[in-house]
């Protein structure tokens, strides 16, 4: 089996081995992967508001769409605040070694 890494550009966005959507790499670090299904999200909301679903709207599957991508960057947005947090902190350890070292 063969896993192609390029898209073209009309195609929607996919998940791909390379967005770290794989459960080891989701316990570590996930930011890669919700941008992906965030982007995806935002690509089929666009389609069903589009001129192809204008003779049979879906106006259930879009609020569904939408609530979805609510969701979703929600999480997105509370997984780069804990990020962020971890990295103050591990800058502040360093920091405090160098203020350390420096007052010896």
């Amino acid at each position: 089996m063969q896993l192609l890494e390029e898209e073209p550009q009309n195609w929607p966005p996919r998940i791909r081995c390379s967005d770290a959507c794989d459960p080891l790499a989701l316990e570590t670090n996930n930011t890669r992967c919700l941008h992906r299904i965030r982007q995806a999200l935002q690509h089929y909301r666009d389609l069903l508001g589009s001129d192809i679903f204008r003779d049979q709207p879906q106006p259930q599957l879009e609020t569904t769409m939408e609530q979805l991508l609510r969701h979703v960057q929600v999480w997105e947005q509370q997984l780069q605040r804990h990020l962020a947090l971890k990295r103050l902190r591990s800058f502040a350890a360093v920091m405090s070694r160098v203020f350390n070292h420096s007052a010896r």
